[in-house]
């Protein structure tokens, strides 16, 4: 057990970055959580990163309808950037000092608001939306391209009241 953190604790100091796990998934914010627009809020990707796996480029979107209305060709919502992060191990990662920093926070759009042109905004409250990453990555395996990841949490826009479960639960505390 010793050797193996005495290990971890080397490939931190040598590499400088931390693998964080579980790879490929949005930590912050969670599912469920409620913004208003406008408002910034904390970010948090995790990226495909190992020995023999690389991280380039990802995306991250606000969907303001169900992530299967892409294949539809039908989706509606926000594009936040394509960003990237230092990956394992740093010497010879794909992304060694990316251009293209992730942001520790971005900020909710205001829909209501129109986008300028011929755009006209919507108003909505209580929305349910979806916080989407697509992340380009590879590992030391042959592909016909770099494999892609779709990683998916729902938040709510624009809420104006408490779910019934949190009433529920203060409910119990007060008795």
């Amino acid at each position: 057990m010793f050797f193996f953190g005495l290990l971890l604790v080397l490939i931190h100091y040598f590499h400088g970055v931390a693998a964080y796990f579980p790879q490929g998934t949005i930590t912050v914010p969670a599912n469920g959580t409620a913004i208003a627009p406008g408002a910034n809020f904390d970010f948090t990707y995790n990226v495909h990163s190992d020995y023999c796996v690389s991280s380039y480029n990802f995306t991250v979107w606000l969907l303001t309808s169900p992530p299967e209305s892409i294949l539809a060709g039908t989706a509606t919502g926000h594009f936040f950037g394509r960003f990237a992060a230092a990956t394992y191990p740093k010497r010879v990662t794909a992304n060694p000092n990316p251009s293209n920093p992730v942001p520790p926070q971005l900020t909710m759009p205001n829909f209501s608001k129109s986008p300028g042109g011929f755009g006209v905004g919507a108003s909505r409250s209580n929305a349910v939306v979806y916080l989407a990453v697509i992340e380009e990555w590879d590992t030391c395996s042959p592909t016909f391209g770099k494999q892609l990841t779709v990683a998916v949490n729902n938040l709510v826009y624009n809420a104006t009241k408490v779910p019934l479960s949190r009433i529920r639960r203060r409910s119990k505390r007060s008795e």
